[in-house]
């Protein structure tokens, strides 16, 4: 009997009843009492011919042409469908497969199962097998997975464990999510609802991104323990058949012709409408035999039957090539389940050539980046600038006077690149400057300094200083991400992941915070000055998360290191750098996490960024944006209203405090 141990101390009485009742079911139909029901023997069961025939053929696992004990207590209907027995799982033989080739590729592991290897490197080796392009990126989540107790080192049934959860045969603390008897959890439910991915659903995440109904009462019934959450051990109860995907009754009930086969319109019939842009790439992909049909074994291994993770979503086309990378092949924010994720994306790519199409699978081209204005009161929203040939734009700078503004955009064409304009704030007059990104006014807006790529590496990446329209100009050294200071006196931007300070007054730069002088292994992609230009705002990334820092800009420091640069020499410029990196980086007070982050702005009410948190509170919620007070308590604070129909790749927060100018992506 496929059970779980839970089943076993907690209703042993129906547990008990059930198992009487099929053997009593098999005793009476075995006529001849040799232990296997033929088809004749089968059919006295019930009287419903033409489905016990199917049925008959669909749990003759062995295909011996009889059924066994074993076989007979998975038929449906004789026990609840937690209780029934075991079904072959097709997955258990991509497991058995994925475990073979491990022992090939650590010369005969089997043979020697208590041998420990290097968990970094295992994983290491593991996801760059898989990726097609033979990328190594491993993440704490994974690591954790292979080698839980953090030891540095697992054998071959560590291994094998780990294959367990890359093919989305467990999830969390070795919970078992593919049950024995063919239910499989919904998982892709759960994962959805948790939107800041601490394994739990609060009444606000169920309500809001939750399944069904999603209603108060239905958030009560799960939240076994009434703590405001429904913890994953509350959702995976096997009692609670709703949070389960039944594949074999499933497709029982989807042949409605009999014949243990499924059409693609017996599926489009029975499918749910989120899922059913699936069913076209179904049958090619994972039709094995090749006949147009699918087999319950087939159907299970498909992300039809498999549903523990969001197939439903469709992928985006980030890169607007008219094909979907592995890369691409994306369902959700976190890492699970890689292996099962390349076999799908292998099973869909027909023709092996590590990209998928529109007619391999279904997906979605991203829409190009728009320039937008938004009142803070939610009632207007205008697109400025939205175009289709030049899909990637930037966070626009608004000139001092509040007339005009500076972005840059950036075309697909490798030979058109990355362009800086001049518009009006209703976008009516768009004028191209330069090439170039990132543009930060100067104070008087007679100039402005940009990003420049002109030539190969990081000395090819530097900062120019550019006259209004665009002409003339020059370097002022090596970099990245510029921001002029407000006060006009100093130019700010990233070189080594460190930070350099540019004097505009006596042409000389200054390097405030070195490489060495911090823990971040990335200060971010952009720079903010505060309105009096005392400080700086970034958004620094350590290994799990990215945090908001503030750093002092003190004239003082490295003033004695400082050598002056010959105007227009770069390589000079970074070559007689010395000094400075003594400056602190301050982490914010109750700010600790967030998955992901955009630019940011400075008004005289705080700064102002787009984030996804990882954790929720009252006072931090599920916003694109987060409004930051360094001067009062160092608190997050929700901004004004923004829309929730466009997600914000980044938007400055005007010093009226009556608009928003930001860029939405697709």
């Amino acid at each position: 009997m496929a059970v779980c141990s839970p089943v076993i101390s907690d209703e042993p009485a129906e547990l008990a009843a059930s198992v009487l009742k099929i053997r009593a079911e098999f005793d009476r139909l075995d006529k001849d009492q040799d232990e296997r029901l033929n088809l004749d023997e089968f059919l006295q069961l019930r009287e419903a011919t033409a489905e016990l025939t199917r049925d008959f053929a669909l749990y003759d696992f062995d295909r011996s042409g009889a059924l066994s004990r074993a076989e007979f207590s998975s038929v449906s209907g004789l026990a609840p469908a937690w209780i029934r027995g075991s079904i072959p799982d097709p997955l258990n033989d991509l497991l058995e497969n994925a475990v073979s080739a491990l022992d090939e590729s650590y010369e005969q592991w089997n043979k020697r199962p208590n041998e420990y290897v290097n968990s970094h490197s295992f994983v290491a080796n593991f996801i760059g097998s898989i990726s097609p392009e033979g990328k190594k990126f491993v993440t704490g989540r994974i690591l954790q997975q292979a080698d839980p107790d953090g030891d540095g080192q697992m054998n071959r049934a560590d291994a094998r464990n780990f294959l367990n959860y890359q093919l989305g045969m467990y999830w969390g603390d070795r919970h078992e999510i593919r049950e024995p008897t063919g239910r499989v959890l919904r998982l892709d439910r759960f994962l959805v609802a948790d939107i800041n991915d601490d394994r739990s659903v609060t009444l606000d995440e169920f309500t809001s991104h939750g399944w069904d109904a999603r209603s108060k009462k239905d958030f009560v019934r799960l939240d076994v323990d009434d703590d405001g959450r429904i913890t994953f051990g509350e959702y995976r109860d096997y009692r609670d058949a709703k949070n389960y995907f039944d594949t074999v009754e499933w497709f029982r009930k989807s042949d409605v012709d009999l014949s243990g086969l499924l059409d693609i319109a017996e599926i489009e019939a029975a499918v749910e409408q989120d899922r059913r842009h699936l069913v076209a790439s179904t049958i090619p992909a994972f039709d094995q035999n090749r006949d147009q049909l699918l087999s319950l074994q087939e159907f299970r291994v498909s992300m039809l039957g498999n549903l523990n993770y969001p197939w439903s979503k469709r992928p985006v086309d980030l890169n607007r090539d008219g094909t979907l990378s592995y890369d691409e092949f994306i369902f959700h924010k976190t890492d699970l389940f890689q292996l099962q994720r390349r076999y799908y994306f292998h099973r869909l790519d027909r023709n092996r050539d590590r990209r998928l199409t529109s007619d391999e699978f279904e997906f979605n081209e991203a829409k190009p980046n728009a320039i937008r204005f938004e009142s803070t009161d939610g009632q207007t929203s205008v697109v400025i600038f939205q175009d289709e040939k030049f899909p990637t734009l930037g966070l626009p700078d608004v000139s001092p006077d509040g007339t005009r503004m500076l972005f840059h955009r950036t075309s697909n064409d490798p030979a058109v690149g990355s362009q800086i304009v001049l518009s009006d704030l209703k976008g009516e007059v768009v004028t191209e400057l330069c090439r170039g990104k990132q543009p930060s006014w100067s104070a008087d807006a007679t100039q402005f300094v940009c990003a420049r790529t002109v030539g190969e590496g990081n000395a090819g990446k530097q900062i120019w200083v550019m006259a209004a329209d665009g002409r003339g100009g020059r370097s002022i050294g090596q970099g990245t991400s510029p921001r002029w200071s407000p006060d006009g006196k100093s130019i700010a931007f990233f070189r080594d992941n460190g930070i350099v300070l540019y004097d505009t007054e006596k042409e000389e730069t200054r390097v405030l915070v070195a490489r060495q002088g911090h823990r971040y292994t990335t200060l971010g992609n952009a720079l903010v000055w505060e309105p009096d230009s005392q400080r700086l705002a970034l958004l620094a990334t350590r290994p799990n998360f990215t945090e908001l820092v503030l750093v002092s800009v003190a004239n003082e420091v490295g003033k004695q290191s400082q050598e002056q640069i010959p105007p227009g020499n770069a390589d000079a410029g970074a070559k007689n750098e010395v000094g400075g990196g003594e400056v602190t980086l301050e982490p914010q007070r109750g700010f600790a996490s967030c998955r992901s982050a955009g630019q940011l702005s400075w008004g005289s009410n705080g700064i102002c960024f787009a984030i996804i948190p990882m954790t929720v509170t009252k006072t931090v919620k599920q916003a694109s944006l987060q409004l930051w007070v360094p001067e009062s308590d160092g608190g997050g604070k929700a901004v004004p209203p923004i829309s929730r129909d466009v997600i914000w790749k980044a938007a400055s927060l005007e010093k009226n405090s009556k608009w928003y100018v930001g860029v939405s992506e697709h």
